[in-house]
Protein backbone atom coordinates (compact mmCIF):
# COMPACT_ATOMS: atom_id res chain seq x y z
CA UNK A 1 0.00 0.00 0.00
CA UNK A 2 1.58 3.47 -0.99
CA UNK A 3 2.04 6.12 1.66
CA UNK A 4 0.02 8.15 -1.09
CA UNK A 5 -2.93 6.38 0.69
CA UNK A 6 -2.31 7.41 3.75
CA UNK A 7 -2.67 10.89 2.56
CA UNK A 8 -5.90 13.06 3.40
CA UNK A 9 -7.40 16.03 4.57
CA UNK A 10 -9.03 15.87 8.26
CA UNK A 11 -11.40 18.40 10.00
CA UNK A 12 -10.38 19.04 13.71
CA UNK A 13 -13.82 17.60 14.24
CA UNK A 14 -12.80 14.23 13.20
CA UNK A 15 -10.39 14.15 15.57
CA UNK A 16 -12.54 14.32 18.44
CA UNK A 17 -11.94 11.60 21.47
CA UNK A 18 -8.80 10.28 19.38
CA UNK A 19 -5.59 9.44 21.55
CA UNK A 20 -1.82 10.73 20.26
CA UNK A 21 0.99 10.06 21.85
CA UNK A 22 4.11 12.21 21.76
CA UNK A 23 7.05 9.47 21.27
CA UNK A 24 10.09 9.60 23.81
CA UNK A 25 12.60 11.05 20.77
CA UNK A 26 10.15 14.06 20.34
CA UNK A 27 11.20 17.69 22.21
CA UNK A 28 8.55 19.29 24.75
CA UNK A 29 6.14 21.76 24.08
CA UNK A 30 8.06 24.97 23.21
CA UNK A 31 5.45 27.14 21.19
CA UNK A 32 5.84 30.90 22.20
CA UNK A 33 3.51 33.89 22.10
CA UNK A 34 4.39 34.58 18.69
CA UNK A 35 3.69 31.05 17.34
CA UNK A 36 0.00 31.16 19.74
CA UNK A 37 -1.12 34.55 18.29
CA UNK A 38 -0.07 34.13 15.19
CA UNK A 39 -2.39 30.61 14.74
CA UNK A 40 -5.12 32.28 17.00
CA UNK A 41 -5.41 35.16 15.05
CA UNK A 42 -5.15 33.47 11.44
CA UNK A 43 -8.22 31.36 12.51
CA UNK A 44 -10.37 34.01 13.63
CA UNK A 45 -9.91 36.34 10.53
CA UNK A 46 -10.91 33.45 8.39
CA UNK A 47 -13.64 33.18 10.32
CA UNK A 48 -14.69 36.96 9.69
CA UNK A 49 -13.83 36.32 5.71
CA UNK A 50 -17.36 36.78 4.24
CA UNK A 51 -16.82 35.01 1.12
CA UNK A 52 -15.23 32.20 2.80
CA UNK A 53 -13.49 29.24 1.23
CA UNK A 54 -14.45 25.57 1.94
CA UNK A 55 -11.81 25.31 4.75
CA UNK A 56 -9.02 26.87 6.45
CA UNK A 57 -5.61 24.37 5.94
CA UNK A 58 -3.50 24.23 8.62
CA UNK A 59 -0.06 22.65 8.31
CA UNK A 60 0.41 19.20 8.30
CA UNK A 61 0.23 16.22 10.90
CA UNK A 62 2.69 12.96 10.43
CA UNK A 63 1.24 10.11 12.45
CA UNK A 64 1.86 5.96 13.15
CA UNK A 65 -1.32 4.66 13.65
CA UNK A 66 -0.34 1.66 16.57
CA UNK A 67 -3.86 -0.40 17.72
CA UNK A 68 -5.72 3.03 17.01
CA UNK A 69 -3.00 5.23 19.25
CA UNK A 70 -1.92 7.84 16.63
CA UNK A 71 1.77 8.22 17.68
CA UNK A 72 2.89 12.80 16.24
CA UNK A 73 6.20 12.17 14.36
CA UNK A 74 5.89 15.50 13.27
CA UNK A 75 3.11 18.90 14.47
CA UNK A 76 2.94 17.87 17.51
CA UNK A 77 3.39 21.91 18.42
CA UNK A 78 0.62 23.05 16.61
CA UNK A 79 -1.76 20.05 17.52
CA UNK A 80 -0.86 20.57 21.67
CA UNK A 81 -1.84 24.28 20.71
CA UNK A 82 -5.02 23.42 19.10
CA UNK A 83 -5.94 21.29 22.11
CA UNK A 84 -5.19 24.09 24.76
CA UNK A 85 -7.60 26.25 22.40
CA UNK A 86 -10.29 23.54 22.56
CA UNK A 87 -9.77 22.97 26.27
CA UNK A 88 -10.18 26.18 27.16
CA UNK A 89 -13.47 26.77 24.81
CA UNK A 90 -14.91 24.08 26.13
CA UNK A 91 -14.49 25.17 30.00
CA UNK A 92 -11.44 22.51 30.52
CA UNK A 93 -12.82 19.55 28.30
CA UNK A 94 -10.48 17.23 26.80
CA UNK A 95 -11.97 17.20 23.27
CA UNK A 96 -8.95 14.34 21.88
CA UNK A 97 -6.58 12.93 23.94
CA UNK A 98 -2.59 13.50 24.15
CA UNK A 99 0.16 11.83 26.01
CA UNK A 100 3.61 11.48 26.33
CA UNK A 101 5.62 8.17 25.83
CA UNK A 102 8.10 9.64 29.07
CA UNK A 103 6.64 12.67 31.19
CA UNK A 104 3.75 11.52 32.68
CA UNK A 105 3.68 14.18 34.26
CA UNK A 106 3.04 16.62 31.48
CA UNK A 107 -0.69 15.09 31.02
CA UNK A 108 -1.36 15.56 34.68
CA UNK A 109 -0.28 18.95 34.41
CA UNK A 110 -2.84 20.06 32.01
CA UNK A 111 -5.55 17.97 33.66
CA UNK A 112 -6.85 21.08 35.27
CA UNK A 113 -4.63 23.58 33.18
CA UNK A 114 -6.66 26.57 33.78
CA UNK A 115 -6.34 26.70 37.74
CA UNK A 116 -2.56 26.08 37.94
CA UNK A 117 -0.35 28.51 39.83
CA UNK A 118 3.12 29.21 39.12
CA UNK A 119 4.39 27.27 42.27
CA UNK A 120 2.79 24.92 40.55
CA UNK A 121 5.38 25.26 37.41
CA UNK A 122 8.00 22.32 38.51
CA UNK A 123 10.00 21.93 34.59
CA UNK A 124 10.66 23.87 31.39
CA UNK A 125 7.54 21.49 30.26
CA UNK A 126 5.17 22.91 32.40
CA UNK A 127 6.17 26.30 31.94
CA UNK A 128 5.35 26.42 28.52
CA UNK A 129 2.29 25.10 28.33
CA UNK A 130 0.74 27.17 31.53
CA UNK A 131 2.37 30.19 29.32
CA UNK A 132 0.37 29.12 26.06
CA UNK A 133 -2.34 28.50 28.34
CA UNK A 134 -2.42 32.57 29.45
CA UNK A 135 -1.62 33.72 25.99
CA UNK A 136 -5.22 32.16 25.04
CA UNK A 137 -7.01 32.69 27.87
CA UNK A 138 -5.38 36.79 26.85
CA UNK A 139 -6.72 36.39 23.15
CA UNK A 140 -9.95 35.28 24.25
CA UNK A 141 -10.63 37.62 26.99
CA UNK A 142 -11.30 40.13 24.07
CA UNK A 143 -14.62 40.85 24.02
CA UNK A 144 -14.72 41.64 20.28
CA UNK A 145 -13.97 37.80 19.58
CA UNK A 146 -16.91 34.88 19.34
CA UNK A 147 -15.96 32.13 20.98
CA UNK A 148 -19.00 30.27 20.00
CA UNK A 149 -18.10 30.90 16.50
CA UNK A 150 -14.34 30.31 16.55
CA UNK A 151 -15.27 26.97 17.78
CA UNK A 152 -17.32 26.33 15.69
CA UNK A 153 -15.03 27.22 12.51
CA UNK A 154 -12.19 25.44 14.19
CA UNK A 155 -14.02 22.36 14.42
CA UNK A 156 -15.94 22.04 11.13
CA UNK A 157 -14.04 24.68 8.31
CA UNK A 158 -10.00 23.71 9.93
CA UNK A 159 -8.56 20.87 8.18
CA UNK A 160 -4.95 19.51 9.04
CA UNK A 161 -3.06 17.90 5.84
CA UNK A 162 -2.88 14.34 7.79
CA UNK A 163 -0.12 11.88 6.70
CA UNK A 164 -0.20 8.96 8.33
CA UNK A 165 3.15 6.56 7.51
CA UNK A 166 2.93 2.80 6.27
CA UNK A 167 3.04 0.40 9.27
CA UNK A 168 6.43 -0.95 8.20
CA UNK A 169 7.82 2.53 7.74
CA UNK A 170 10.64 3.18 10.70
CA UNK A 171 8.92 6.33 12.06
CA UNK A 172 11.96 7.44 13.44
CA UNK A 173 13.95 7.70 10.31
CA UNK A 174 10.92 9.20 9.11
CA UNK A 175 11.39 12.19 11.63
CA UNK A 176 14.38 12.47 10.85
CA UNK A 177 13.81 12.90 7.25
CA UNK A 178 11.09 15.60 8.26
CA UNK A 179 13.32 17.22 10.49
CA UNK A 180 16.65 17.30 8.11
CA UNK A 181 16.03 20.68 7.13
CA UNK A 182 15.61 22.08 10.85
CA UNK A 183 19.03 21.00 12.06
CA UNK A 184 19.92 24.64 12.80
CA UNK A 185 16.94 24.69 15.51
CA UNK A 186 17.35 21.25 16.38
CA UNK A 187 20.03 19.24 15.73
CA UNK A 188 20.31 17.36 19.22
CA UNK A 189 16.19 16.51 19.30
CA UNK A 190 17.65 14.70 15.44
CA UNK A 191 20.70 13.16 17.62
CA UNK A 192 18.41 11.79 20.09
CA UNK A 193 15.75 10.66 17.83
CA UNK A 194 18.52 8.07 16.34
CA UNK A 195 19.49 6.99 19.88
CA UNK A 196 15.60 6.04 20.54
CA UNK A 197 15.37 4.02 17.19
CA UNK A 198 14.48 0.50 17.74
CA UNK A 199 17.11 -2.35 17.04
CA UNK A 200 17.40 -5.72 17.70
CA UNK A 201 20.03 -4.58 20.67
CA UNK A 202 17.13 -2.87 22.22
CA UNK A 203 13.59 -3.09 23.71
CA UNK A 204 11.23 -1.39 25.03
CA UNK A 205 12.23 -0.69 28.28
CA UNK A 206 16.01 0.51 27.31
CA UNK A 207 14.86 3.04 24.82
CA UNK A 208 12.25 4.38 27.55
CA UNK A 209 15.74 4.60 30.02
CA UNK A 210 17.65 6.14 27.36
CA UNK A 211 14.73 8.66 27.13
CA UNK A 212 15.05 9.45 30.42
CA UNK A 213 17.79 9.97 30.93
CA UNK A 214 18.10 12.14 28.01
CA UNK A 215 15.09 14.14 29.55
CA UNK A 216 16.86 14.23 33.75
CA UNK A 217 20.14 15.13 31.65
CA UNK A 218 18.20 18.32 30.01
CA UNK A 219 16.51 18.98 32.90
CA UNK A 220 19.81 19.28 35.61
CA UNK A 221 21.82 21.43 32.69
CA UNK A 222 18.93 23.99 33.19
CA UNK A 223 18.65 24.34 36.85
CA UNK A 224 19.56 26.96 38.78
CA UNK A 225 19.69 29.32 35.28
CA UNK A 226 21.82 26.92 33.17
CA UNK A 227 24.51 26.73 36.04
CA UNK A 228 26.19 23.72 34.87
CA UNK A 229 25.86 24.05 30.93
CA UNK A 230 27.27 27.48 31.39
CA UNK A 231 30.42 25.68 32.88
CA UNK A 232 30.88 23.50 30.03
CA UNK A 233 29.67 25.12 26.53
CA UNK A 234 30.72 28.98 25.57
CA UNK A 235 27.94 30.74 24.99
CA UNK A 236 28.01 33.14 22.12
CA UNK A 237 26.51 36.68 24.02
CA UNK A 238 25.00 38.19 20.23
CA UNK A 239 22.69 35.08 19.62
CA UNK A 240 22.53 32.97 22.24
CA UNK A 241 21.02 35.36 25.26
CA UNK A 242 17.76 37.15 25.51
CA UNK A 243 16.61 39.22 28.62
CA UNK A 244 19.50 37.47 30.56
CA UNK A 245 18.26 33.82 29.68
CA UNK A 246 19.35 31.46 27.06
CA UNK A 247 17.01 30.95 24.24
CA UNK A 248 14.72 27.95 24.82
CA UNK A 249 15.89 26.12 21.06
CA UNK A 250 19.75 25.64 22.93
CA UNK A 251 19.77 22.10 23.99
CA UNK A 252 21.72 21.89 27.00
CA UNK A 253 22.54 18.32 26.33
CA UNK A 254 24.52 19.88 22.98
CA UNK A 255 27.55 20.63 25.76
CA UNK A 256 27.83 16.30 26.38
CA UNK A 257 27.11 15.39 22.91
CA UNK A 258 30.08 18.23 21.93
CA UNK A 259 32.62 15.83 24.47
CA UNK A 260 32.18 12.85 22.22
CA UNK A 261 32.74 14.67 18.70
CA UNK A 262 35.79 16.48 17.22
CA UNK A 263 35.29 19.70 16.54
CA UNK A 264 34.32 21.29 13.30
CA UNK A 265 33.53 24.34 11.67
CA UNK A 266 31.17 22.12 9.67
CA UNK A 267 28.05 22.86 9.53
CA UNK A 268 26.05 20.01 11.65
CA UNK A 269 28.93 17.94 12.11
CA UNK A 270 27.25 16.68 15.47
CA UNK A 271 24.47 15.14 13.63
CA UNK A 272 26.25 13.87 10.72
CA UNK A 273 28.87 12.19 13.30
CA UNK A 274 26.27 10.21 15.11
CA UNK A 275 24.04 9.45 11.90
CA UNK A 276 26.85 8.31 10.76
CA UNK A 277 27.15 5.58 13.48
CA UNK A 278 23.78 4.77 13.30
CA UNK A 279 23.92 3.64 9.29
CA UNK A 280 27.63 1.97 10.86
CA UNK A 281 25.77 0.05 13.66
CA UNK A 282 28.03 1.46 16.37
CA UNK A 283 25.47 3.93 17.67
CA UNK A 284 24.68 1.75 21.08
CA UNK A 285 28.58 2.49 21.62
CA UNK A 286 28.22 5.65 21.11
CA UNK A 287 25.36 5.49 23.68
CA UNK A 288 27.61 4.30 26.38
CA UNK A 289 30.19 6.71 25.87
CA UNK A 290 27.62 9.65 26.50
CA UNK A 291 26.41 8.06 29.83
CA UNK A 292 30.05 8.15 30.62
CA UNK A 293 30.30 12.08 29.25
CA UNK A 294 26.64 13.22 31.35
CA UNK A 295 27.92 11.42 34.63
CA UNK A 296 30.80 12.76 34.61
CA UNK A 297 30.79 16.06 33.14
CA UNK A 298 27.64 16.58 35.25
CA UNK A 299 29.45 16.47 38.60
CA UNK A 300 32.60 18.27 37.38
CA UNK A 301 29.97 21.40 36.50
CA UNK A 302 27.86 20.89 39.33
CA UNK A 303 29.40 23.31 41.80
CA UNK A 304 28.44 20.61 44.89
CA UNK A 305 31.46 19.08 45.55
CA UNK A 306 33.47 19.94 48.82
CA UNK A 307 37.17 19.14 48.46
CA UNK A 308 39.61 20.90 47.46
CA UNK A 309 40.21 19.53 44.21
CA UNK A 310 36.88 19.50 43.07
CA UNK A 311 36.91 23.29 43.77
CA UNK A 312 39.79 23.65 41.30
CA UNK A 313 38.26 21.49 38.54
CA UNK A 314 35.11 23.35 38.32
CA UNK A 315 36.47 26.35 38.18
CA UNK A 316 39.33 25.49 35.83
CA UNK A 317 37.03 24.39 33.53
CA UNK A 318 34.52 26.88 33.25
CA UNK A 319 37.75 29.60 32.72
CA UNK A 320 39.05 27.38 29.85
CA UNK A 321 35.68 27.24 27.76
CA UNK A 322 34.83 30.53 28.17
CA UNK A 323 38.46 31.26 27.02
CA UNK A 324 37.73 29.42 24.08
CA UNK A 325 38.51 25.74 24.87
CA UNK A 326 36.43 22.90 23.40
CA UNK A 327 34.95 20.31 25.73
CA UNK A 328 35.97 17.70 23.15
CA UNK A 329 39.80 18.20 24.06
CA UNK A 330 39.12 18.86 27.99
CA UNK A 331 37.10 15.23 28.81
CA UNK A 332 39.63 13.50 26.21
CA UNK A 333 42.06 14.46 28.49
CA UNK A 334 39.88 12.90 31.52
CA UNK A 335 39.25 9.96 29.99
CA UNK A 336 43.43 9.74 29.08
CA UNK A 337 43.92 9.48 32.84
CA UNK A 338 40.93 9.34 35.14
CA UNK A 339 42.48 10.91 38.42
CA UNK A 340 41.18 14.01 39.72
CA UNK A 341 44.76 15.00 40.52
CA UNK A 342 46.14 14.36 37.33
CA UNK A 343 43.19 15.97 34.93
CA UNK A 344 43.38 19.06 37.87
CA UNK A 345 47.06 19.60 37.01
CA UNK A 346 46.68 19.29 33.54
CA UNK A 347 44.23 21.90 33.45
CA UNK A 348 46.00 24.43 34.67
CA UNK A 349 48.96 23.51 32.76
CA UNK A 350 46.37 24.53 29.93
CA UNK A 351 45.56 27.76 31.99
CA UNK A 352 49.53 27.83 32.53
CA UNK A 353 50.46 28.29 28.69
CA UNK A 354 47.21 30.73 27.77
CA UNK A 355 48.00 33.07 30.52
CA UNK A 356 51.86 32.94 30.17
CA UNK A 357 51.56 34.22 26.69
CA UNK A 358 50.10 37.63 28.62
CA UNK A 359 53.53 39.58 28.97
CA UNK A 360 53.47 42.71 31.59
CA UNK A 361 49.91 42.96 32.54
CA UNK A 362 50.28 46.57 33.91
CA UNK A 363 50.88 47.74 30.42
CA UNK A 364 47.26 46.14 29.11
CA UNK A 365 45.04 49.15 28.25
CA UNK A 366 41.46 49.84 28.71
CA UNK A 367 39.55 49.10 24.43
CA UNK A 368 42.83 47.68 22.85
CA UNK A 369 43.30 44.79 25.91
CA UNK A 370 39.79 44.29 27.10
CA UNK A 371 39.58 40.58 26.16
CA UNK A 372 42.69 39.81 27.71
CA UNK A 373 42.47 42.20 31.12
CA UNK A 374 38.69 40.24 31.24
CA UNK A 375 41.07 37.13 31.36
CA UNK A 376 43.10 38.43 33.90
CA UNK A 377 40.36 39.84 35.95
CA UNK A 378 38.22 36.83 35.89
CA UNK A 379 41.12 34.26 36.70
CA UNK A 380 41.63 36.64 39.62
CA UNK A 381 38.07 35.75 40.96
CA UNK A 382 38.53 32.39 40.43
CA UNK A 383 41.78 32.00 42.31
CA UNK A 384 40.38 34.25 45.02
CA UNK A 385 37.62 32.04 45.51
CA UNK A 386 39.78 28.39 45.19
CA UNK A 387 42.20 29.90 48.08
CA UNK A 388 38.99 31.05 50.16
CA UNK A 389 38.32 26.96 51.04
CA UNK A 390 36.54 28.09 54.03
CA UNK A 391 33.81 30.00 52.23
CA UNK A 392 33.36 26.71 49.89
CA UNK A 393 32.23 29.16 47.49
CA UNK A 394 31.24 28.27 43.66
CA UNK A 395 31.68 31.18 40.96
CA UNK A 396 28.58 31.62 39.20
CA UNK A 397 29.72 31.14 35.43
CA UNK A 398 25.89 31.33 34.15
CA UNK A 399 24.81 34.70 35.40
CA UNK A 400 29.28 35.97 34.28
CA UNK A 401 27.89 34.98 31.00
CA UNK A 402 24.29 35.84 30.60
CA UNK A 403 24.23 39.05 32.61
CA UNK A 404 27.12 39.96 30.47
CA UNK A 405 29.92 41.34 33.08
CA UNK A 406 32.09 44.09 31.09
CA UNK A 407 35.12 46.20 32.54
CA UNK A 408 34.11 48.81 34.90
CA UNK A 409 36.55 51.54 36.19
CA UNK A 410 37.41 51.44 39.59
CA UNK A 411 37.41 55.30 40.03
CA UNK A 412 35.61 57.44 36.72
CA UNK A 413 38.22 58.81 34.49
CA UNK A 414 35.51 61.87 33.51
CA UNK A 415 33.01 64.51 34.27
CA UNK A 416 29.97 62.70 33.08
CA UNK A 417 28.52 61.59 36.47
CA UNK A 418 27.83 64.68 37.88
CA UNK A 419 26.56 66.05 34.62
CA UNK A 420 22.90 66.43 36.12
CA UNK A 421 24.32 68.35 39.08
CA UNK A 422 25.70 70.73 36.84
CA UNK A 423 22.71 71.59 35.03
CA UNK A 424 20.72 71.43 38.25
CA UNK A 425 22.98 74.03 39.41
CA UNK A 426 23.64 71.24 42.52
CA UNK A 427 26.55 72.90 43.95
CA UNK A 428 26.82 71.04 46.97
CA UNK A 429 27.59 67.82 44.77
CA UNK A 430 30.19 69.42 42.39
CA UNK A 431 31.70 70.86 45.23
CA UNK A 432 32.05 66.92 46.36
CA UNK A 433 32.82 65.89 43.53
CA UNK A 434 35.98 68.36 42.80
CA UNK A 435 37.32 67.80 46.41
CA UNK A 436 37.31 64.08 45.24
CA UNK A 437 39.20 64.78 42.01
CA UNK A 438 42.17 67.03 43.90
CA UNK A 439 43.04 63.25 45.27
CA UNK A 440 44.22 62.29 41.82
CA UNK A 441 45.07 65.43 39.64
CA UNK A 442 48.87 65.89 39.41
CA UNK A 443 48.44 69.20 37.79
CA UNK A 444 49.43 72.11 40.63
CA UNK A 445 47.98 74.79 38.50
CA UNK A 446 44.79 72.69 37.25
CA UNK A 447 44.61 71.94 41.59
CA UNK A 448 44.72 75.35 42.57
CA UNK A 449 42.09 76.55 39.74
CA UNK A 450 39.61 73.87 41.20
CA UNK A 451 40.33 74.95 44.60
CA UNK A 452 39.75 78.49 43.29
CA UNK A 453 36.24 77.52 42.14
CA UNK A 454 35.59 75.31 44.85
CA UNK A 455 36.07 78.70 46.99
CA UNK A 456 33.80 81.12 44.99
CA UNK A 457 31.05 77.93 44.03
CA UNK A 458 31.90 79.34 40.78
CA UNK A 459 32.05 76.32 38.27
CA UNK A 460 32.71 77.01 33.98
CA UNK A 461 32.71 74.57 31.65
CA UNK A 462 36.32 75.19 30.70
CA UNK A 463 37.09 73.91 34.34
CA UNK A 464 35.12 70.29 33.70
CA UNK A 465 36.82 70.16 29.92
CA UNK A 466 40.35 70.86 31.86
CA UNK A 467 39.62 68.36 34.58
CA UNK A 468 38.91 65.47 31.38
CA UNK A 469 41.68 66.23 29.24
CA UNK A 470 43.54 65.39 32.15
CA UNK A 471 41.85 62.46 33.15
CA UNK A 472 42.63 61.26 29.15
CA UNK A 473 46.17 62.14 29.94
CA UNK A 474 46.48 59.82 32.65
CA UNK A 475 47.68 56.32 31.40
CA UNK A 476 46.61 54.70 34.44
CA UNK A 477 43.15 55.20 34.98
CA UNK A 478 43.02 53.02 31.26
CA UNK A 479 45.26 49.91 33.04
CA UNK A 480 44.09 46.78 34.77
CA UNK A 481 45.01 48.70 38.18
CA UNK A 482 41.96 50.74 37.89
CA UNK A 483 39.41 48.48 36.16
CA UNK A 484 37.34 45.69 37.59
CA UNK A 485 34.23 43.28 36.51
CA UNK A 486 31.00 44.58 36.78
CA UNK A 487 27.69 42.95 35.03
CA UNK A 488 26.61 45.49 31.87
CA UNK A 489 23.45 46.49 34.01
CA UNK A 490 24.95 47.79 36.74
CA UNK A 491 28.16 49.18 34.75
CA UNK A 492 25.63 51.46 32.97
CA UNK A 493 24.08 52.82 36.40
CA UNK A 494 27.50 53.55 38.15
CA UNK A 495 30.09 53.56 35.25
CA UNK A 496 31.01 57.35 35.97
CA UNK A 497 30.07 58.30 39.78
CA UNK A 498 33.20 58.68 41.80
CA UNK A 499 34.69 56.13 43.59
CA UNK A 500 33.04 57.09 47.04
CA UNK A 501 29.73 56.92 45.54
CA UNK A 502 30.50 53.79 43.62
CA UNK A 503 31.56 51.86 46.65
CA UNK A 504 28.33 53.08 48.38
CA UNK A 505 26.31 51.83 45.41
CA UNK A 506 27.94 48.16 44.88
CA UNK A 507 27.18 47.58 48.40
CA UNK A 508 23.58 48.55 47.96
CA UNK A 509 23.66 45.98 44.70
CA UNK A 510 24.82 43.32 46.34
CA UNK A 511 22.26 44.06 48.84
CA UNK A 512 19.47 43.45 46.28
CA UNK A 513 20.84 40.57 45.28
CA UNK A 514 23.17 41.15 42.18
CA UNK A 515 25.91 39.19 41.67
CA UNK A 516 28.95 41.47 42.63
CA UNK A 517 32.37 39.57 41.84
CA UNK A 518 34.33 38.81 44.94
CA UNK A 519 37.45 40.68 43.61
CA UNK A 520 34.96 43.63 42.67
CA UNK A 521 33.55 43.97 46.21
CA UNK A 522 37.02 43.21 47.81
CA UNK A 523 38.48 45.94 45.74
CA UNK A 524 35.80 48.61 46.49
CA UNK A 525 36.15 47.65 50.19
CA UNK A 526 40.12 48.22 50.06
CA UNK A 527 40.66 44.83 50.56
CA UNK A 528 43.52 45.21 48.73
CA UNK A 529 45.16 48.49 50.11
CA UNK A 530 47.80 49.01 52.52
CA UNK A 531 46.12 52.12 53.84
CA UNK A 532 42.13 51.71 54.75
CA UNK A 533 42.04 54.94 56.57
CA UNK A 534 39.80 56.29 54.52
CA UNK A 535 37.59 54.14 52.68
CA UNK A 536 36.14 56.79 49.87
CA UNK A 537 39.12 57.70 47.74
CA UNK A 538 40.94 54.95 45.25
CA UNK A 539 44.34 56.67 44.81
CA UNK A 540 47.07 55.89 42.87
CA UNK A 541 48.74 54.16 46.24
CA UNK A 542 46.06 51.95 46.41
CA UNK A 543 46.02 51.47 42.46
CA UNK A 544 49.48 49.83 42.76
CA UNK A 545 48.38 47.53 45.95
CA UNK A 546 45.62 45.90 43.79
CA UNK A 547 47.60 45.11 41.24
CA UNK A 548 50.42 43.65 43.44
CA UNK A 549 47.54 41.75 44.68
CA UNK A 550 46.60 40.91 41.14
CA UNK A 551 49.71 39.92 40.18
CA UNK A 552 50.56 37.80 43.47
CA UNK A 553 47.27 35.94 43.50
CA UNK A 554 48.06 34.74 39.93
CA UNK A 555 52.18 34.27 39.88
CA UNK A 556 51.21 29.87 39.72
CA UNK A 557 49.45 30.48 35.90
CA UNK A 558 52.27 33.16 34.91
CA UNK A 559 56.15 33.09 33.60
CA UNK A 560 57.45 34.42 37.08
CA UNK A 561 56.32 30.77 38.49
CA UNK A 562 58.03 28.84 35.27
Amino acid sequence: MSEQQYQSLRAIADLEGKNFIIPSYQRGYRWGEREIQALLQDIWDFAQMQKQSDFYCLQPVVVKNNKEKYRIIDGQQRLTTIFLIIKKLLENKDFFNISYETRSKSTDFWKNIKDKTQEEIENIDFYHFHKAYEVIQGFFNNESIDKNKFLEVLLDKCKILWYEIAPKENENEVFIRLNIGKIPLVEAENIKALFLSKNDELDSDDLKDRAELWYQSEIEARENKDFRYCVLNKINEKEDIENKILKDDIQRIEAYLKSLVPPSNKKHYLFEYFYKCYKDGTLNNQWSELENAINTLSGFASGKGNDKIDREIFHYLGFLILSGENIYSLYKEWKNDTNKESFSQKLLAMIQNKISKIENIEQLRYKKDDAKIKEILLLFNLEYLIREESSNEYFKFNRFVLEQWSLEHIYAQNSKSIQEAIKGKDNESITQWLEETLLYIDDDMLKQEIKQSNKESNFADELFDKINDNFKNDETLHTIQNLTLLDKESNRQIGNQIFSKKRKAIQKLGEQDKLIPIATRKVFEKVFSENKSNPDIFEQKDQEDYLAAIKESLKRYTKENK
